[in-house]
């Protein structure tokens, strides 16, 4: 009996050295980070990253990695990440379990992720295995387990900590930006309303009115006489209007004396007058050209009445 126990122990020993020796040598741990083993809280993600290296004659065995799920009634493996890089003649394996601990503590309390084995073959079969080993950390409470004070009472609310005070938003640039883009829209639209001759104190010539009438007519099909005379009807009025009286052509110089202001566009006026009676009275056809003139004219009367009417 002797001679076949140490017959065993010489066999045993045999086998399994070379086993021992690729463990300490072929495999091993290069760095593992564990994260702080304080302090933390329920629901807290506890990250685990470890770089493994080996021969690259041997493989890390998948079925040997943590399956994702519950643990135990209080942890669970939230996901397990692998990857590997060759380099030279070694593999190095990144490894990365994320747990998450569902236990509430009424104090601190010492808690323990069990260890892993990692299992590793050759092309021979032989097995070798690597154990992480387990990690101890602390959980702390949520809420105290005694009232802070003397003589406070023993209601629910004494345990529980005061609400997180809600962050107010600096409102003060978004007021400033929204006031100058409130300020720049009415700016324009004031100018646009100046320009269309919408607001009575910047315009009280009548002669931007008839530019108005004129260009209105003017978009419209002219083939017709009676669109013509129109356009020059525009114009006539706004003169009476500025008159005060019908003007016809023997009227224009006393028109011209009371409103010096019009003496610079005495031309223009009497070329205007000559087409207008060519075509009211000889049934003259307009040319086209006679609209352009009408607003041109309409525009120069429209800045000497300004110059007018300031003086």
């Amino acid at each position: 009996m002797k001679i076949s126990a140490y017959l065993f122990l010489l066999l045993t020993s045999l086998f399994w050295q070379p086993a021992f020796a690729a463990e300490s040598t072929a495999i091993k741990i290069l760095q593992q980070d564990r994260g702080r083993d304080y302090g933390l809280m329920v629901g807290e993600l506890i990250h685990h990253h470890y770089i493994i290296s080996t021969d690259s004659e041997y493989t890390l065995t998948t079925a040997s990695l943590p399956i994702e799920g519950e643990l135990n009634y209080w942890l669970d493996l939230h996901s397990v990440e692998l990857k590997s890089t060759e380099k030279q003649n070694r593999t190095i394996y990144r490894l990365s379990l994320v747990y998450q601990s569902f236990y509430a503590p009424l104090d601190v309390r010492a808690l323990t992720i069990p260890a892993i084995t990692l299992d590793f073959l050759t092309s021979q079969e032989q097995r070798v295995s690597l154990t992480l080993d387990e990690w101890t950390f602390t959980m702390s409470p949520i809420k105290e387990i005694t009232p802070s004070g003397v003589g406070n009472s023993d209601g629910v609310d004494h345990f529980m900590k005061p609400s997180i005070q809600p962050h107010r938003l600096k409102l003060k640039p978004i007021e400033t930006r929204l006031i100058i883009l409130c300020s720049l829209l009415l700016l324009c639209l004031l100018f646009y309303v100046a320009l269309s001759g919408w607001l009575p104190r910047l315009n009280r010539s009548p002669f931007l009115q008839a530019k108005r009438q004129i260009k209105a007519l003017s978009k419209q099909d002219l083939k017709q006489t009676e669109h013509y005379q129109a356009c020059l009807q525009a114009l006539h009025q706004a003169i009476n209007q500025r008159a005060g009286q019908t003007i016809f052509f023997s009227r224009l110089d006393t028109f011209l004396n009371t409103h010096p202001a019009f003496q610079t566009l005495d031309k223009p006026l009497r070329n205007f007058f000559t087409q207008s009676e060519a075509s009211f009275f000889f049934a003259a056809t307009p040319e086209p050209s006679y609209i352009k003139d009408c607003i041109r004219l309409c525009h120069q009367l429209a800045d000497a009445d300004k110059v007018s009417l300031k003086s």
